[in-house]
């Protein structure tokens, strides 16, 4: 039997200061001194004498500052270093004065790292662009009005009011990202014809003020090698000095064979030891695996039965809470299985289209009845409560120019919307060629009354009153005959009776977004109608609401247009296939009708805009213009809309 024996007190002491000596020895890597208040650990450099040179930063002698020198000779100062995570944070560029523009943009057009050395931006890092083209608008970079850009410029409180205006604003919009992707992990571009600003945020945790957010950028190096050395002199243990053959020519402790390098520890530790120890590890690593494989079994059968019964309850939550929005009326439940079946496992040659809130799929019931399925994104909760929220508002309405919801299934994880399957695409489809047919004057003239009494509808007859909020040319649909039906209420709101607006984060499509309610936050029915002016626009020249292949000036449709109407020169803005080469006074009379009551639903006080039901009367009138004899008092009003002004 062996028996250990306890060292005493003295042989403890010189044990310990044997280990103290010893690890001494074998770190052969020099720390740097600290700079100011900042410890700097290796391998960071400040001089030639300490660290690894590739891991520099520029400590000011005078200042006690410490910096990181990006490319382009741009600096930034280091706020923080740990050593433990192999992470530091850098204090973004100061504002170039009475502007929202960054110092690192005059300078170096941004933030741009040395691919070469081991320095690189973290995914920890939300970054917020600032003062950008509206180009961007384009991009995969969230530049919505909900973009959380704009909670920093007003909330945060590190930027002033005259400042905010310039960073974001309706053309020139802030976008937001997160780094740490290709090519983002070692540049942050800033340009003239992009972004001009960008400031950044540590861990982003938008439940908390953003007064509490934590502004920074966090860049990581990698793991240090071995330690630079100049003669054998400087290196202990088992490693030699030998040149790298790297294109710098320096020289490092390389270790031996049969060891391996530890850069946590600093020294070489041996590869391969075959002792009892060794053994004794295996066995009890082997040991260990067993007992965690089985906790882990055990873990995850617990949790899939936890699972399925907390599926069960959210499902139970999401009928209640469908049930109580509809009064009492409950949705039509299907369930998952139907739907499979139905989509072909939600087969890709099912796909219809693809949205901000998902994918649409083409089905068919087992009744033989063609439906459209709409699902949430997978993990998104804002496109899942914006399913449920339309699932709730299509139970409440019943009107022959909405589409019809035949029901839902919240068995998924990502809820499921079913409705009626119109065949004939979206008027956006048809407007701007993805269908061969041509739209005639005739039934762009019905598809705007459809919708106009849709939109009349909610507003006056549905109880309470339904406000849209993205009306635009791809949520209306066509059926086969040129019927249109308004789709699409993800995110759509109830107004309470008596109350004149809803006030909420604006929300829609640049383009059709009411200027007003982009403000304020207050959303009125009047918000629909300028949506609806918008559409009106693109029924009569054919063009897209946001079109960058026109001028700098003209890229939104609605300035577009008041600014030809302004120059008396409208005509040349009107789709020349609707008036043909010799177009009937009644076709003159309309258009000038219809484009003066686009312009009115566009008047850019709210208060000044007509009520939908106002528009249907309007549009009604006009309908039976075109289809009335003609007069010669009709034909000179006819050509006097030439000269239309606003």
């Amino acid at each position: 039997m062996v028996t250990m024996k306890i060292p005493t007190p003295c042989l403890f002491g010189s044990y310990l200061f044997f280990l103290l000596f010893f690890s001494l020895c074998c770190y052969s890597q020099k720390t740097c001194p600290s700079c100011g208040s900042i410890d700097v650990p290796y391998p960071l450099s400040t001089n030639s004498n300490c660290g690894d040179l590739d891991y520099t930063l520029r400590c000011d002698s005078h200042s006690q500052r410490l910096y990181f020198d990006a490319l382009n000779g741009s600096s930034y100062p280091v706020l923080k270093i740990n050593g433990s995570s192999q992470r530091l944070v850098i204090q973004p560029s100061p504002w170039v004065p009475d502007s929202c523009v960054t110092q690192d943009m005059l300078v170096s057009e941004g933030l741009w790292l040395n691919q070469s050395l081991p320095f690189n931006i973290t995914s920890s890092n939300t970054i917020f662009l600032l003062n950008c083209s509206p180009r961007l608008l384009v991009s995969p970079l969230n530049c919505t009005p909900s973009s959380i850009c704009h909670h920093y410029l007003e909330r945060s409180g590190r930027v002033d009011g005259k400042r905010a205006f310039q960073c974001a604003s309706v053309l020139d919009p802030c976008c937001t990202f997160i780094a740490g992707g290709m090519p983002s992990a070692y540049k942050i571009r800033l340009h003239n014809s992009g972004c001009r600003a960008f400031r950044s945020i540590l861990h982003l945790d938008v439940e908390k003020p953003a007064n509490q957010w934590e502004e920074g950028l966090e860049i990581q190096w990698a793991a240090p090698p071995e330690p630079i050395c100049r003669t054998q002199s400087d290196c202990t243990g088992a490693s030699d000095c030998h040149p790298t053959g790297s294109s710098n020519s320096r020289s490092h402790c390389l270790c031996r064979t049969s060891y391996h390098w530890d850069h946590i520890l600093g020294t070489c530790l041996r590869t391969n030891r075959k002792s009892m120890v060794g053994l004794s590890t295996k066995l009890l690593v082997c040991l260990v695996s067993f007992f965690v494989l089985a906790a882990i079994i055990a873990l995850i059968t617990v949790r899939k039965s936890r699972t399925f019964s907390k599926q069960e309850k959210l499902c139970k939550e999401r009928e209640d809470m469908l049930n109580f929005r509809n009064g009492g009326r409950p949705a039509r439940m299907f369930h998952l299985k139907e739907m499979m079946k139905a989509t072909n496992k939600f087969s890709k040659d099912r796909v219809l289209g693809y949205g901000g809130f998902g994918e649409v799929y083409k089905g068919e019931l087992q009744d033989r009845t063609i439906v459209a399925v709409k699902s949430a994104k997978v993990g998104n909760l804002k496109s899942t409560e914006q399913i449920l929220n339309e699932v709730g508002i299509l139970s409440q309405v019943n009107h022959k120019n909405l589409v019809k919801l035949i029901g839902c299934c919240v068995e998924t994880e990502q809820p499921l919307m079913i409705y009626e399957y119109i065949s004939n695409g979206t008027l956006h489809d048809h407007l701007h060629g993805k269908f061969p047919t041509f739209l005639d004057w005739r039934k762009r003239l019905k598809v705007a009354s459809q919708t106009a009494e849709a939109l009349a509808y909610l507003h006056s007859a549905a109880y309470p009153p339904i406000y849209h909020r993205d009306v635009k040319s791809t949520n209306i649909l066509l059926d086969d005959n040129f019927n249109a039906k308004v789709a699409d209420f993800g995110l759509s709101r109830l107004a309470l009776p008596g109350i004149s607006h809803v006030s909420t984060c604006a929300q829609g499509t640049l383009g059709y977004l009411d200027p007003e309610y982009y403000q304020n936050y207050q959303l009125t029915d009047k918000s629909d109608v300028y949506s609806f002016g918008v559409v009106l626009l693109e029924l009569l020249t054919s063009q897209k609401a946001i079109d960058f292949t026109r001028d700098e000036d003209s890229v939104n449709l609605a300035v577009y247009v008041i600014q030809r109407v302004h120059n008396g020169a409208f005509i040349d803005t009107v789709d020349k296939q609707l008036l043909s080469d010799d177009p009937s006074s009644n076709t003159l009379i309309s258009v000038k009708h219809v484009l003066e009551l686009s312009l009115t639903c566009l008047r850019e006080k709210k208060a000044e805009r007509p009520s939908m039901k106002d528009v249907v009367q309007e549009l009604e009138y006009i309908a039976q213009i075109l289809e009335s004899p003609e007069t010669v008092g009709e034909e000179e009003e006819g050509q006097s809309y030439k000269g239309l002004e606003v």
